[in-house]
């Protein structure tokens, strides 16, 4: 049944039927809500409860766990925290949030986890290892990977927790009707997806490496690893390279993570031992998904084309350098209240 369903979702395309007739109000609010509900059964429950294993151990098949993480198949981003999800089996509702876990006070996961982690590692058999002088960052994962449901830090709102993005319904007089969860028309993600926290692509000023200004987010990462964290669980990852996404002419790095307790991540240094098959179904997801509802191919730095060229991946060195950019310009943001207002974040620091 969950099959059918993801089958049936894969060729919803986004915007259709977003502007309906005023007499058809009624049984497009009945199939959102119908929608809704079963895409959680896909994406919430519709797996095998071992799937479900992450660092705090059984997370009760997506039932809102909440626990203290703990070494596992994933090393915790900062072992205070812990993760609460709130209203599950509701796609509107939903949300994962960050708990200082030492005092029970709500935390960011934007702000409150560094973005790079320790120098060791503990790996899946218990033994710790150095890290051998690799890049290794705090990952927060936003979209689990065979996922279709579109979810994000949420930068405007207290604790900036991770929800579903929202789009508007209206009808044929352009009247709102109501909000519905967005899913990406072109189908389950090939990787898990999400941010690396305190980092930020500048939208007020040319990206130092592209020329182009930042999308105003942390900078999105995704990681090619072999486990399935649960949402909003941060654990610490490999840094292999990047790949620069220019999206509504915005700058969109997207940088390319293992997870580091995962048996490959010894085998990868940078993008170039990432197999090719890998990286070219990373750069078809980016390139082809805004073709599927409608838009232009995704075009890429340097050459500015949907190319699939050597050039548009970054190494290691220079990824660490973009990474450090975005770093600076979080550092800048913070220490500038009136600008935090001005773009209507939520940070703690400038209350």
């Amino acid at each position: 049944k969950g099959r059918r369903m993801l089958a049936r979702v894969e060729r919803e395309r986004e915007g259709e039927g977003d502007r309906i007739e005023m007499n058809e109000m009624a049984s497009w609010r009945g199939f959102a809500a119908a929608l809704s509900a079963a895409l959680l059964v896909v994406v919430v429950s519709g797996e095998a409860c071992e799937t479900c294993e992450y660092a705090a151990g059984n997370l009760g098949c997506y039932e809102g766990a909440t626990g203290l993480l703990e070494e596992g198949a994933f090393e915790p981003a900062a072992s205070r925290f812990s993760v609460a999800h709130d209203s599950p089996d509701d796609a509107l509702a939903f949300s994962a949030s960050l708990v200082d876990g030492e005092g029970g006070e709500p935390a960011s996961y934007w702000h409150s986890i560094p973005t790079y982690a320790e120098e060791r590692v503990t790996g899946m058999d218990g033994s710790e290892e150095s890290s051998g002088g690799a890049v290794l960052v705090n990952f927060v994962p936003e979209i689990r990977r065979g996922a279709i449901g579109k979810l994000e830090i949420i930068k405007d709102v207290e604790g900036n927790p991770i929800k579903y993005d929202t789009k508007d319904v209206s009808n044929s007089a352009g009247e709102f009707l109501y909000k519905r969860p967005r899913y990406v028309a072109y189908g389950p993600s090939p990787f898990t997806y999400g941010a690396i926290p305190q980092t930020w692509e500048n939208s007020l000023e040319p990206d130092p490496v592209t020329g182009i200004k930042g999308d105003n987010d942390p900078i999105d990462a995704l990681d090619i690893g072999s486990a399935v964290p649960d949402i909003g669980f941060p654990y610490v990852a490999k840094v292999l390279g990047s790949l620069g996404l220019i999206d509504d002419n915005e700058t969109d790095w997207k940088v390319v993570l293992i997870n580091a307790n995962d048996p490959d991540a010894s085998k990868y240094d940078t993008i170039d031992d990432v197999p090719a098959s890998v990286k070219e179904t990373i750069f078809t997801y980016f390139r082809d998904k805004p073709a599927a509802v409608g838009d232009a191919p995704g075009i890429f730095w340097p050459g500015l084309t949907d190319a699939y060229v050597p050039q548009v991946w970054k190494g290691l060195e220079d990824t660490k350098q973009i990474l450090e950019n975005t770093k600076e310009e979080y550092a800048k943001l913070i220490g500038d209240c009136e600008k935090v207002k001005d773009l209507e974040f939520a940070y703690s620091g400038c209350a």
